[in-house]
This record gives C-alpha cells, structure tokens and sequence, in this order.
C-alpha cells in the first residue's frame, strides 16, 4: 500500500483544509486526475493524484484540516492493512535541470535573458509586486517561485523558466508591471537555454517511488512531472484547457505553455467546467492581505482576534496560533467577526448591511489593490470613455404578492425590456465607432464586497424562468464567499443591474462599464400616499435609475426601454 501526503500547495503554510472529495473509496484513479479540493489561505486547490490506481482509503472528511506531510490519500485495495514497518513515503526532488523557456517572447541579448511577465490568467494589462522571493545574484532552478504578483483576483507566484543566475529584478514591492515588461533578467544561466529537447534521462531500476508531490512524482519507472508552474495553470485556466489531457514536451514531461496553446488550438484538451461546493466558513481577515491556514483562521474567529492585530512569526511570514493567541491576550488587539457578503438584493431591504468595510483608524493610508484596484481602474476607463445620461422613474409595484423575488423580476424586467429595445443590450466600440446588438441578454450584477466591487454575470437570462436566475445568483454569490469566482463567470455582460437600494439610497447615476451601454439601479423600497381614479391610496413605490451612454443610444430608445421595464414590473407576477 502506497500513501499519498498532503503537500505544500505553494503558499508556505502548514496546513489545508478540506473542501470536498472528488473520488471515493474503491475508485480507479489515473495520473494527475483530481482526487480532493483543499483550501489554502487564498484559494481553493484541486490536488491530483500522482499515481495510477485504487484508492483504498481517504483520510479527512470536508472540514478537516489537514497538516502539509500528513497522509490524505492510501493507495491500494479497500481493506488493505498498512504494514507497520513500513515507512511513509518521501518526498523527492528531482535535481534542477535545464528546461525549455515557457515564456515566449523572452529576449537574449548575449549571455542575458529577460523574462518578462507574462498574462496570468485574467486577461488584466498589468500586475502589482507584493514582494520578491529572490535576491540579485541568486541561483535559482527551473520552476523556482521567483515573485508574488498581485492580480485583480489574487496573490500568485511567478516561478522561474530556467535555472541560472538572477542578475536584475526589476520593479519593487508596490510597484505595477505591464505584461509583456521586462520582470527578472539572468546573466550567467546554467546550461544553455535553446529549443532543442533535453536529453532523455535513463529510469533506475532500483528507484523507489518518490511518494508525493511538488517536482517530479515517480510512478513505476516512469517520472511524471507535476504541472506546478503558476503561469502555466492561469494560461490553461484563461484558455479552458485541461491539463490532465495536455501532453507535455518539457524536461520530465513539464507541460508548457506552448503545450497548453497548443491544445486550446487544437481543441484536444477543452475543460469541463464544474460546479464548485461553497466552502464552509468565513475568514476574519481578507486572504489577499494575510497569510494563515484555515486551523489559524478559526483560532482568530473563536478569539474575536483581527489577524491585522497579529504579528507573523511562521514560515514565510504566515501568522500561526500563538501570534493569534498573543493577540488575544493583549489589550491593543482589535475583535472583528466578517461574515460573508451577500449579493444586494431588495429582499434583503428589511435587514440592510449595517457595517462599514474599512479597518482603517484616522490618518492611515492603504495601497489599494486587489479587486478594489481593478474597480478603481474599471470607473477610471469609463469616466474617460463613456458619455452618461441618467433618466429616473418610480414603478408602482403595490400588486406584488408578498415574498416576490424581487431581484429576478429586476433581471426580467430587464430581459422583456432588452428584446423591445435592443439599443440597449448592446456594446459600442468609441473607437472604431461600432455598435454591437446581441440576442442574448448577459446581465451583470453588482455585487458589494469587503474586497471591491464585483460584477458576475447571468449569462442567457432571457433563456431562464426566475428560478433559475434565482440559482445561478446564488452559485455565483457563493463562489464569491469561497473565492472561487472565476474570469469566465465576470465575461460578456450585456447589461448590468445594480441594487443599491438594499443599503440605502433612492435615485442613483450607475455607471456604465464599456463596452456595454446601459446599467439600471434600483433604489429603496417607500411607502407613499398615491392618487388613483378610485381616491387616495397607499402604494408601494420602487426608484429606477437608467444611465446610458449617449454615443450609441438615443434618449428615444433609452426612455422607452425604462418604460417597458415598468410595464413589467407593474405586473403582480
């Protein structure tokens, strides 16, 4: 019986949690197919599997945390005693070898290389330093995390493509590189880095298997390299392919990132998307700020401790329970308790979020970053491109029955309303001047959170009844919470619906986001005294904002897309 142990998924901390398994006891396994998804600090990891064969035993259940280098998976027949003597596996590292670049476009100029930054799976023109992992005149081996770069979405660690000598970092903590611009430049590489394949090295008949995980995993007689290079995975992510299907052609089978475009060229490796479970629990602090695992995290939820207040004395510069228990007990220590946000719906209007999201005391500054970064960007390009008109309106929707869904008659309504008037789902391209009508209706929805604003989108809502608009928000609200949300699911709106009016607030002017041409807000709920053909009456009134942008609709159109949005919200179903 072999045993597979939890390795580190990358981010220096001792531990995961489990999220869900992905197989069962008794069940056939190949190489590098997904057996379980673990939680880290930042994200949720899929953990595959480095042998060929039975799963005899899953140690864990969703919830458990589990320690880097403890079993998580035993291989052979159900049932199968572990003999006593025998020892756990080890981890292995195959030596660094010389590799194929797997950034194209790398410049050599002499004996110096320059790496440049790559996209890293979002499709954002730029990343933000968070801190260099490596010195100037460090060696560093092929797959070595070199950096970790903050995108919209996430910390990720950018991993060296050859192994050689650092001889310039370019950029500082804080400081925002373009992709495509000069990162890391080698000078004295070792072995030369050139397109002809490495040579094939000859199996050891004696080896023994290496066990699990980070670098070369050997089955058999055969090594399979682990595709753990952060760029290769945000490209196959970015590209939809799937990486247990791509063969690949760097040193012990790496797969590179001419594999992955290959593959998404070719269609040979397409990925099939999945439902994502939400993962249990709320952290106290925002992932992309700290470093703690998930055990860490409970500790400061049970304690009232704000992670913030802690000090890190863990391994690269995580925090761990005592620094959590110190806080506690000392009195500057700030309690905090952040539940998950929810999505903004008017059904929440009765019980508005009554917390701010800042942590700052008076006269701090923070770098924005992160998700609030891309937002602040976002409002910059459209304040700079679009021309916006707002036009309001009440809507008498006394006729509701009680317990109506209030947000998935807000996207019908903007369905009915999109196919009487299609100006308005539509993208404008200022450039070229070029106006694009669609057929489906994609509505985005704002979504208020601690990290910034974010904006999933239903896609082909005009194909969906209200329960299914219903669902689909929910799913993507918990992906939010679980920080699963992924760069396909906040692609191609159409049109975009923003509720302000669950906090506060009765008329707005949204704001558009290009190349789309139209949002609508909706304010607070109110009561009013209304007079009707049958005398004074009590009404319950619903605030509509509609911003457009005027280069690519005209008033006409936009005041009779609103007045077919109230039509059907007028309706009692």
């Amino acid at each position: 019986m072999r045993q597979f142990n939890l390795p580190d998924l990358g981010e220096g901390l001792p531990d995961a949690e489990v999220v869900r398994w992905l197989v069962n006891e008794g069940d056939e396994v190949a190489v590098d197919q997904p057996m379980v998804e673990m939680e880290t600090a930042k994200a949720v990891v899929e953990v595959p599997s480095p042998y060929a064969g039975r799963i005899a035993k899953l140690h864990g259940q969703p919830g458990d945390v589990i320690d880097v280098g403890a079993v998580l998976v035993s291989f052979g027949e159900v049932g199968e005693e572990i003999p006593v003597d025998e020892p756990k596996d080890e981890v292995k590292h195959e030596p660094a070898t010389p590799a194929t670049p797997t950034v194209a476009d790398n410049a050599v100029s002499g004996d110096s290389e320059v790496f440049k930054l790559p996209d890293l799976g979002e499709g954002l023109p730029d990343a933000e330093v968070v801190r260099w992992l490596v010195n100037e005149g460090d060696t560093v081996a092929v797959d070595q995390p070199m950096v970790e770069m903050e995108t919209a979405k996430a910390v990720v660690e950018v991993p060296s493509p050859v192994a050689g000598i650092v001889s310039k970092l370019h950029g500082q903590a804080g400081d925002v590189i373009d992709v495509g611009a000069p990162l890391v430049e080698f000078g004295g590489t070792v072995g030369a880095v050139t397109s002809a394949p490495a040579k094939e090295e000859k199996a050891d008949a004696g080896r023994e298997d290496s066990g699990t995980v980070v670098g070369a995993v050997e089955v058999g007689n055969t090594v399979v390299a682990e595709t753990s290079s952060a760029v290769v995975k945000a490209l196959a992510r970015k590209l939809k392919v799937d990486l247990a299907s791509v063969k690949g052609t760097g040193t012990n089978g790496a797969i590179t990132q001419k594999d992955v475009k290959t593959a998404a060229k070719n269609g040979s490796a397409k990925a099939v998307s999945a439902t994502v479970a939400p993962v249990v629990g709320t952290d106290t602090s925002n992932p992309l700020a700290y470093k703690a695992s998930p055990a860490v995290r409970a500790l400061a939820r049970k304690l009232g401790v704000d992670l913030g207040a802690c000090s890190a004395s863990g391994r690269k510069g995580s925090i761990t329970r005592d620094d959590v228990t110190l806080a506690s007990q000392s009195s500057s220590s700030v309690a905090s308790s952040v539940s998950s946000q929810p999505v903004l719906s008017q059904a929440d209007l009765n019980s508005p979020l009554a917390k701010g999201y800042s942590t700052l005391v008076n006269g701090e500054t923070e770098t924005v970053r992160g998700v609030r970064r891309a937002m602040a960007m976002g409002m910059s390009h459209a304040h700079a491109t679009i021309v916006p008109t707002t036009l309001v309106e009440d809507v008498d929707i006394t006729a509701w029955p009680k317990g109506t869904d209030s947000l998935a008659r807000y996207v019908r309504a903007l369905v009915v309303a999109a196919k009487q008037v299609p100006a308005l789902n539509a993208w404008f391209d200022g450039e070229k001047y070029e106006r694009t009508m669609h057929a489906s209706v994609n509505v985005g929805i704002a979504v208020d959170s601690e990290a910034g604003l974010y904006v999933p989108v239903v896609h082909k809502a005009d194909e969906m009844g209200m329960a299914g608009v219903r669902a689909r928000v929910q799913d993507l609200r918990q992906k939010i919470e679980s920080k699963t949300l992924k760069q396909e699911d906040q692609q191609d709106a159409t049109i975009t619906l923003s509720n302000f009016g669950s906090i506060a607030g009765r008329y707005g002017t949204p704001v558009v986001s290009p190349p789309q041409v139209a949002i609508m807000g909706t304010g607070r709920f109110r009561k009013e005294l209304k007079l009707t053909e049958n005398g004074i009456q009590n009404a319950k009134m619903l605030p509509l904002s509609l911003t457009f942008d005027h280069r690519a609709c005209t008033g006409g159109e936009a005041a009779r897309f609103l007045a077919a949005v109230l039509e059907d919200l007028q309706k009692a179903h």
